[in-house]
């Protein structure tokens, strides 16, 4: 990717993410559906990958613009977990540089937002793959059905599961150690950690 320049780097890129995408909701679809091993890539879902990919985009959109709107109201920079961890002296600066009550406020809203977005988008993304229609995808009401049927409190306790493994995966990407194999090994594991958690989280909707 490094000898790529210009154009032709953004239409590779371009390509890698669809493919990645696409392969990943291929992969919660099979999980829903009883299967329990990664399949052959299918170019017929190539489609879906790209609707996935804006549901992707838009939930990115609210979730940046509520940080945006929380950053500016408190006076801190934008919030990024990784960040956040991996920069803790910086952290610490922001924390003696603000008030205790705006830092505590400023961190506990962040990560409500970053919870609660991700907590209806992971079933969102299931919905699509189970062949749901790409509207639906931001269909609050129908969204929380399917909550109902897996049940609130198992659901919590999995997708706070999954949260916490793929923050862990994404601090692997930081590790100063062999970097080009630690950044693979993260995008493999959040890959399917993240497509095939949420394939047996729906699967749950079916009984």
């Amino acid at each position: 990717m490094n000898n790529i320049d210009g154009i032709y780097h953004q239409i590779v890129m371009v390509a890698y993410v669809i493919l990645f995408v696409s392969y990943g909701i291929q992969l919660t679809r099979e999980v829903i559906n009883g299967k329990e091993v990664l399949p052959a890539f299918n170019f017929k879902d190539i489609p879906r990958g790209i609707m996935t990919i804006a549901i992707l985009f838009v939930y990115g959109c609210i979730q940046a613009l509520l940080f945006f709107v929380i950053a500016s109201v408190f006076d801190f920079p934008s919030f990024e977990v990784e960040e956040f961890i991996l920069k803790f002296p910086e952290t610490i600066h922001l924390i003696y540089t603000h008030s205790p009550v705006d830092s505590v406020l400023f961190f506990a809203l962040s990560l409500i937002v970053l919870y609660v977005v991700g907590f209806f988008m992971e079933i969102a993304l299931a919905h699509l793959a189970d062949g749901g229609r790409f509207l639906d995808s931001f269909n609050l009401k129908l969204l929380k059905i399917y909550v109902d049927k897996i049940g609130w409190v198992t659901y919590i306790k999995d997708y706070t599961a999954v949260l916490l493994l793929l923050l862990v995966f994404t601090l692997f990407d930081f590790v100063p150690v062999i970097t080009a194999f630690m950044s693979t090994l993260s995008v493999m594991l959040i890959l399917i950690v993240e497509f095939t958690s949420i394939g047996f989280i729906f699967r749950k909707t079916k009984t």
